[in-house]
């Protein structure tokens, strides 16, 4: 016997629903497919910059101060994780101009990276950053790495401290008001556009728009 046309194969309306069944089913699982991505990255970066707080606080256990001495002389502004696009400002997002210093994340002052202060103790030109102990306890000093490596945030972006609000607050100096920043650690976000204030003005600092922050240091008067 030969098999009847209705086993020999699918029929064109048969392919048809079949076709439409699958385009129905992708057009339902998608939406909360991106979502489940898109949360996935946030859910990354929020652990990423809590680690490097923590990693930037045991440095301070350990040192006896925050990481904020420049090779070059002076303080840094900021920290930015951008050892691997070449350090200083590259790599660096834009700031909203609708934001009061969003832009100095980029291009505020000195500016050195996480990954030689927290793994390597040393920039390409430099000696140690800071005297190295296998004591801290009973003698301070960098005892590190602490951490591993410092990835780029998920948006292919550095994270940024503003270290500069950590020195002390004197009174009668630039620093007198340093006590009323938050001192944190802030990744551009989804949209690589800073939207956090960084300003000597603006005081209490809240991740803006769809940055992701982790605070470091609280502001101990505000």
């Amino acid at each position: 016997m030969h098999p009847s046309k209705r086993n020999a194969g699918f029929t064109l309306i048969e392919v048809i629903i079949a076709v439409a069944l699958v385009a129905i089913m992708a057009v339902a699982i998608a939406p909360p497919l991106v979502q489940n991505i898109k949360q996935g990255k946030i859910t990354r970066t929020q652990s990423d910059v809590q680690a490097i707080s923590t990693a930037i606080m045991s440095f301070y256990k350990d040192v006896g101060d925050w990481p904020t001495a420049s090779p070059a002389g002076g303080t840094l502004n900021r920290l930015a994780g951008n050892l691997s696009l070449g350090g200083g400002n590259n790599g660096i997002p834009a700031g909203s101009n609708a934001v009061t210093g969003a832009g100095r994340w980029r291009n505020y002052g000195q500016v050195g990276t996480l990954e030689e202060y927290l793994i390597r103790n040393r920039t390409a030109a430099s000696a140690e950053l800071y005297r190295v102990s296998r004591s801290p306890m009973s003698t301070p000093g960098w005892n590190g790495p602490y951490l591993s490596d410092i990835k780029l945030d998920p948006w292919g972006s550095p994270y940024v401290v503003n270290i500069r609000y950590a020195l002390p607050a004197l009174a009668g100096t630039a620093t007198e008001n340093y006590d009323m920043h938050n001192v944190i650690i802030v990744s551009a976000g989804p949209n690589k556009v800073f939207e956090t204030p960084f300003d000597d003005a603006v005081y209490d600092e809240q991740a803006g728009g769809d940055d992701i922050a982790y605070m470091i240091q609280r502001a101990s008067r505000y």
